[in-house]
């Protein structure tokens, strides 16, 4: 598998950490646009595959059969297969940001959205499709690469998140770091889930927050 066939959730991939992050800070600031209808048929057909087999046993003729285009219009709309990819795993991760923004806007200090955001990202680890289909056709690339905490971009789209967690008792810097944590503590239960630590419901996994993310994130003020 290549190295943008998801090898770097949340960061996607190397070509669109600069549209994953431009992306997000117009979440922020309440601009973003719809995405072209065109386009995002085609996507939908892409993440169609993706689910059902997988992204490393997809083709692009998969693709454009399920879209019902030729290659080379799928081509033109979308580039490679690496392009789709990309293009697939930046409107997720989007997608999943404007749900999250929707959830901690009413929260009113930092904890509270924190606590939710973590469950929301254990949530969608534990049910989202496309998670799922990487665990199931993609086991091994997805163990090793699934929140890949060195990708390139991946600080600077832990600041972006952070613009949208921070108050004034913990500044964009302190929930940076904080996020960091609560990041890697989600690739590993997310691969190794604990019987002790369990956080296999929202319940499990919002006690796991309030007890251990909590103190992280006031040590990391």
């Amino acid at each position: 598998m290549s190295r943008s066939e998801v090898s770097q959730l949340p960061a996607v991939t190397i070509g669109s950490v600069v549209e994953i992050d431009s992306l997000l800070r117009q979440l922020v600031t309440g601009t973003l646009s719809d995405t072209n209808v065109a386009t995002a048929h085609l996507l939908d057909a892409a993440r169609e595959e993706f689910v059902a087999h997988g992204i490393a046993r997809t083709a692009v003729g998969d693709i454009a059969r399920r879209a019902g285009v030729s290659r080379p219009t799928l081509y033109r709309k979308c580039g490679d297969k690496e392009d789709i990819v990309a293009a697939v795993l930046v409107r997720e991760t989007t997608e999943f940001f404007m749900r999250a923004q929707a959830v901690l806007a009413p929260l009113s200090n930092a904890e509270d959205r924190m606590v939710e955001a973590f469950v929301m990202g254990m949530r969608e680890a534990r049910d989202h499709p496309l998670v799922l289909a990487l665990k199931e056709f993609d086991a091994e690339s997805f163990s090793r690469n699934v929140f890949d905490v060195n990708a390139s971009g991946y600080q600077g789209l832990l600041a972006v998140i952070a613009e949208l967690l921070a108050d004034e008792d913990y500044p964009v810097p302190a929930v940076k770091r904080a996020l960091d944590l609560a990041l890697r503590l989600t690739s590993t239960f997310l691969v190794n889930p604990s019987a002790l630590v369990p956080t296999d419901t929202d319940e499990n996994t919002r006690e796991f927050a309030g007890r251990y993310l909590l103190p992280l994130m006031r040590a990391a003020r």
